[in-house]
């Protein structure tokens, strides 16, 4: 693989529409050990709270799969100088596009944990209006 087609390759990786339609892995090799990630991210989605425990959890999983993103872009890279690191100079095509998506779908996961219950700004105004409702009311019921 020439030095154009690895940075074709980097372009698409690093694309603001990268994950559009990328799905979510089924697992991820961490470390060499798969990770069941699509599993881990439907169990903590159907969590109607997060816990300290999971969230604890959840940021350590989060942290985990940034090192591996990154492990896997400095091997897509492919810079002589980071040898120790797994990179690869003279990475065939196949195998730089295999990576590509692993790192895809390792963005498309970050984004399904960055949002696990955290409610979006629609939900929280319409909270935050009906508890300053409640408020009034008790207030109107206290005068009289």
């Amino acid at each position: 693989m020439d030095e154009s087609e690895r940075e074709a390759i980097l372009d698409r990786v690093a694309s603001q529409s990268a994950t559009v339609g990328a799905s979510v892995p089924e697992t991820v090799a961490i470390d060499g050990t798969p990770v069941d990630l699509s599993e881990f991210i439907v169990e903590t989605r159907a969590i109607e709270t997060v816990p300290p425990e999971v969230d604890r959890k959840l940021s350590s999983v989060k942290a985990t799969l940034r090192a591996e993103r990154e492990r896997r872009m400095d091997r897509l890279r492919g810079d002589p100088r980071d040898a120790d690191n797994g990179s690869d100079a003279s990475l065939d095509r196949e195998t730089a596009e295999a990576l590509a998506d692993e790192i895809v779908g390792i963005d498309r996961a970050l984004n399904a944990l960055e949002t696990i219950r955290h409610p979006d700004f629609a939900d929280e105004h319409r909270a935050a209006t009906l508890e300053g409702h409640e408020r009034w009311l008790s207030f109107v019921d206290a005068v009289q």
